[in-house]
């Protein structure tokens, strides 16, 4: 199905929902109800765009208010926390296994980038992104950290083991070596990391892990208890 197709079965499609919600406030109104003035979120966490659709591993963990949008793909583990946006609208975004993209983080693309290089994002396994960061058609390698309100700008490369500190902005094109601290407005070296600080990334991301396997059981419908009735099953 070509894309121009499928965009205009998503508008008659959108179109149809709205004429029923529209009728039905309608046949409320006249039956004397007040129910259609109830408040609800019709937000959805994850959502395709036309053609572009995310594709999420079945223990990856979405939080109910976070938007996970396009071209995205969610291995196995991930965390994607409350209010935290990934857009995969103008190019793919790949978040690798037991990475957490922390509350109110913002993962985006750009069409293209000057340099010729890809325009994706590629995060890769035990990846801290801190809260409030930002990224943009950047890759950041394994046991890697992001910290808190960091900008990391299209481009850039935050490489294996190395960490950002709180607040730093990555420029366009910037390159943060392995194993490195890194920090400020722009970034600026501060010091190499120790092998333990390093250790304590992986440590970082498998405690999100854990932690968002607590909270998902809380968003279960039936709770989680049917899940260890399955794990039963298939140890028999």
């Amino acid at each position: 199905m070509s894309r121009l197709i499928r965009k205009g079965l998503d508008t008659l499609g959108k179109a149809l929902r709205e004429t029923g919600q529209a009728l039905d406030r309608t046949g409320m109104e006249a039956l004397g109800s007040d129910k259609h003035k109830e408040l609800w979120s019709r937000h959805r966490q994850v959502s395709n765009l036309f053609d572009q659709r995310p594709r999420v591993a079945s223990n990856a963990f979405v939080s109910p208010s976070a938007t996970v949008i396009g071209e995205v793909s969610l291995w196995d583990k991930v965390s994607i926390w409350y209010g935290a946006v990934i857009r995969g609208d103008r190019n793919s975004v790949k978040i690798g296994n037991c990475t957490n993209v922390q509350d109110h983080a913002v993962i985006c693309t750009v069409p293209s980038l000057d340099s010729g290089f890809p325009a994706t994002v590629d995060i890769g396994n035990l990846v801290t992104i801190g809260h409030s960061a930002t990224i943009t058609s950047a890759t950041i390698e394994d046991k890697a950290l992001v910290g808190i309100g960091s900008i990391v700008s299209e481009g850039a490369l935050v490489e294996t083991g190395a960490q950002l500190a709180a607040g730093s902005v990555v420029p366009p094109g910037g390159r943060i070596p392995a194993g490195e601290l890194w920090g400020g407005n722009p970034v600026k070296f501060i010091r190499k990391l120790e092998d333990e600080e390093v250790l304590a990334n992986v440590a970082a991301a498998e405690a999100y892990h854990a932690l968002a396997q607590s909270h998902e059981n809380e968003f279960l419908p039936f709770g989680a208890a049917y899940l260890d009735a399955e794990k039963v099953k298939v140890s028999k």
